[in-house]
């Protein structure tokens, strides 16, 4: 029994994940953890995305001639790669998830400063993201990931 109220005194009973309910509160939320997951969310997307576009290249490479996909595909999974990994994986998962998450819990503050634009950021990192995605489907760049031509 002292364990239990050890328990119930230590943890909260209304946290960040139980808060209130449903996508409309994780999409209109201003709460630093909240968002932090979101953007952990969108980051493991193209993780995986930018995997599958790794993968493709791979398995074109497994064959001296590269038979499975076109020398001009071939140019655009490379860059799309590329794009993924770097622009929306690798520089929004250290200061993005991370530092929303834990940034405010290792200064003690309660909340980061302007939680509304914070989420701004995210909205704007998912429409960019989107932007990306569709010049792929409607063709997209095959400069490679560095974007010039050798």
């Amino acid at each position: 029994m002292a364990t239990n109220a050890l328990a119930s005194s230590t943890f909260p009973s209304e946290h960040y994940l139980n808060a209130s309910y449903g996508i409309r509160s994780w999409l209109l939320t201003t709460d630093h953890k909240r968002i932090a997951l979101l953007y952990l969310a969108s980051v493991t997307f193209f993780f995986m995305l930018g995997g599958i576009f790794a993968f493709i290249i791979r398995l074109n490479l497994l064959t001296p001639q590269g038979t499975l996909v076109s020398p001009d595909i071939y140019n655009r999974l490379f860059t799309m790669h590329g794009v993924a990994m770097i622009f929306f994986f690798l520089v929004p998962s250290i200061p993005a998830v991370l530092g929303n998450f834990l940034i405010p819990l290792m200064i003690g503050a309660k909340d980061l400063a302007f939680p509304k634009l914070n989420l701004l950021s995210w909205y704007l990192n998912i429409i960019g993201g989107c932007f990306v995605l569709y010049s792929f489907s409607t063709g997209g760049l095959d400069t490679g990931w560095t974007f010039y031509h050798p």
